[in-house]
């Protein structure tokens, strides 16, 4: 699937994006994991599938990203980000490169990885 990163884009903020960008995000446990840094957007249907949650680190330095799918998320109320998902298996997660846009080949991990269906994926 094609994604875009939403900061990086032209596409308008409805009311999903707005509650995650910036939010901290917290596992089911309710321990802080980290804060949404950006959302990966599918360019097709302009669904966000991922989020990009940035931990660790002071004060930017030494920051790890990790990609989250939706499929994680289980409240946004708040003023954060809820995800079923614990702390450690986030942080154990394939790190992602900010750098550029993921190709589908991680984004199948990730959704392998967190046990995931793709939505995009034919069954």
């Amino acid at each position: 699937m094609a994604l875009i990163k939403l900061r990086d884009s032209d596409l308008p903020r409805g009311a999903t994006a707005k509650a995650l960008l910036d939010g901290d995000v917290y596992d089911r446990d309710g321990q802080k994991i980290g804060t949404v840094k950006d959302l990966y957007v599918d360019t097709e249907d302009e669904d966000v599938r991922f989020l990009d949650v940035g931990a660790g680190g002071f004060l930017g330095l030494g920051e790890k990203h990790f990609m989250v799918p939706m499929e994680a998320v289980t409240d946004t109320s708040g003023g954060g980000v809820t995800i079923e998902q614990s702390r450690e298996k986030v942080e154990g997660s394939p790190e992602l490169d900010t750098k550029g846009v993921p190709e589908d080949a991680y984004q199948q991990e990730v959704y392998d990885y967190y046990g995931y269906p793709n939505p995009l994926t034919p069954y």
